[in-house]
């Protein structure tokens, strides 16, 4: 997950904190909100099949297998748009796979950026506590759903929290574990920063995320789906199209090297 699609996640997530006439709503999102960040400063690490369809795809549907390491996140490239590389293609993507095992400093530094995002993203789950009215929802696949709107007393001091001034959906909780199990997230509203010259995110935009159990107090994305458009001038792009499927998902019994990675997603 890059920067914004873990921003985004943040903000559905963390947003949704608010105490109020919901309380008890309230209490069961903070209560998943801190079990979410213990497990991400606790987290596994996980192997799993992954399809996406992304800019970092070419628009195109990847398959690949994935391995993640105490180093990052290593892919195979295995199928694209249903169809299996061809020799060729698979004598790229092995020389591609060797390039990191060449110089794995490069790719720690790209997943050191990224666990960075991450970082900062859960600390997001601590500091909005006033974004979101909350109202129960009933359930969805077993797991508790509370709707979520924006509360016109909120008043953002920053760009992120601006962007959750616009935000309204749904997010579900598993009980009595108090995990996170689905939010689903619409942009209601076009958001200017600067009057439009700054930047601009554009209404229409939805996020929605899926976490599936996969082994005791292990859990895991299944499903992501980010849409949004939009732009900070000078600081970042807020535009971002991504969909996103992982199956097969499996708990590592114990870390692995990217050598041992690089083995374990060949087909």
């Amino acid at each position: 997950m890059n920067r914004l699609g873990i921003c985004a996640f943040a903000l559905v997530v963390g947003g949704v904190l608010i105490t109020g006439k919901a309380a008890a709503q309230s209490d069961l999102l903070m209560k998943m909100a801190g079990n979410e960040r213990t497990a991400r400063e606790h987290r596994a690490l996980f192997s799993y099949s992954s399809k996406e369809r992304s800019p970092r795809t070419g628009g195109h549907l990847w398959d690949e297998a994935v391995v993640e390491t105490p180093d990052g996140v290593l892919r195979r490239l295995i199928a694209i748009d249903d169809k299996p590389l061809s020799e060729s293609q698979r004598a790229s993507e092995e020389q591609r796979i060797q390039k990191i095992l060449n110089d794995p400093d490069a790719f720690r530094k790209t997943n050191l950026a990224q666990e960075s995002d991450e970082t900062n993203a859960i600390k997001l789950l601590a500091l909005l506590p006033k974004a979101f009215i909350l109202m129960p929802d009933g359930e969805q696949d077993g797991c508790t759903r509370v709707a979520f709107t924006p509360n016109p007393a909120f008043v953002p001091s920053s760009y992120e929290e601006r962007v959750m001034t616009v935000l309204a959906g749904t997010v579900s909780v598993k009980e009595p574990e108090n995990r996170l199990c689905n939010v689903d997230a619409k942009v209601t509203r076009q958001v200017d920063f600067g009057f439009g010259i700054l930047g601009r995110l554009n209404s229409g935009g939805h996020v929605e995320l899926t976490r599936t159990q996969v082994r005791g107090d292990n859990w895991k994305t299944s499903h992501m789906s980010v849409h949004i458009d939009g732009r900070i001038l000078l600081l970042k792009n807020l535009s971002r199209e991504q969909d996103a499927n992982r199956s097969n998902i499996k708990v590592l019994d114990k870390p692995v090297s990217l050598a041992a990675a690089t083995q374990l997603t060949r087909p």
